[in-house]
């Protein structure tokens, strides 16, 4: 049994240790209060860029490389995995690990699949690329990232499905449903489904020239957008597990706390019961 020294050692550690996660929880619960308000950043662009989606389908969408029905097998899918940066959130990453080899493995056995990875955040990437090959280095995901740093993402899967590298392009990441729940979802991006392009009603649209351009153009922003989306998504789902993970923590340090407190309390009464004894046992023997 360990005496009242080590008892208060431990005790003070565990103190600390308290104090650390109940800061992180505090900050954490800061960066997704901010982090709640950022995932609505996208919804102007969106809506002026689904007003311009249908302006297609008189340039003959349907036959473009962007909405071409992908091969029933062996088909080559490029899978943007979103995951953290940085650990203590949580099943926030294993449950993003746990869904990707699910899929993947589901995915090689019905179609015979081949994959290649682009990951934003390290703690994927760590876990994954024995297991799919990442096509580049892991993006930092920032607490707060912006547009431009998903930009490279997005190039990067549209010129390899333009040049006919992919045949697919899939994303996997958690979706924020509410601080308390978040869904690990597993969604095709490209190729788009040509009613996507469809609008309300027929309106002759000039565009000249007639090619291809303005396809390519309109496909490229929405990705980037999709992209931008599902990462926002993720982040917040990051800080909401840290609140969370932080939130438990905190409470069973506490917990702890008491239980050490209660040993320690024993250890020093045994303590002086055994100083007692041996001085009542020392008067009893010079007597």
């Amino acid at each position: 049994m360990a005496n009242f020294r080590e008892y208060s050692s431990r005790l003070a550690a565990m103190s600390g240790m308290r104090r650390v996660t109940a800061t992180m929880k505090m900050v954490a619960a800061s960066h997704l209060h901010r982090a709640q308000t950022e995932l609505r950043h996208p919804e102007p662009f969106a809506e002026i860029l689904r007003k311009l989606m249908p302006m297609a389908r008189g340039l003959g969408v349907a036959a473009h490389r962007v909405c071409a029905v992908p091969p029933a097998q062996g088909s080559r899918i490029l899978l943007l995995v979103m995951s953290a940066h940085r650990g203590l959130c949580g099943a926030f990453n294993s449950s993003i690990i746990r869904e990707v080899r699910r899929w993947t493995h589901e995915q090689a056995e019905a179609r015979g699949a081949q994959f290649e990875a682009l990951y934003a955040g390290q703690k994927a990437c760590a876990a994954l690329k024995a297991e799919i090959a990442p096509c580049m280095a892991p993006l930092a995901v920032a607490a707060h990232p912006t547009s431009q740093e998903t930009a490279s993402l997005s190039r990067y899967a549209m010129d390899g499905f333009l040049a006919n590298r992919y045949d697919e392009v899939w994303v996997a990441g958690n979706r924020f449903v509410s601080p308390m729940t978040q869904e690990t979802t597993v969604r095709r991006l490209l190729p788009f489904e040509v009613e996507m392009f469809a609008g309300e009603k027929d309106v002759p649209e000039i565009i000249e020239p007639r090619d291809d351009r303005m396809i390519t153009v309109l496909a490229r922003q929405w990705l980037h957008l999709e992209v931008y989306t599902c990462l926002l998504h993720s982040v917040a789902s990051e800080h909401a597990a840290r609140v969370m993970a932080m939130e438990n923590a905190t409470i069973n340090l506490r917990r702890m706390e008491k239980e050490l407190v209660l040993l320690r309390n024993r250890a020093r009464q045994a303590a002086i019961t055994k100083e007692l004894t041996e001085i009542v046992s020392g008067a009893e023997s010079l007597g």
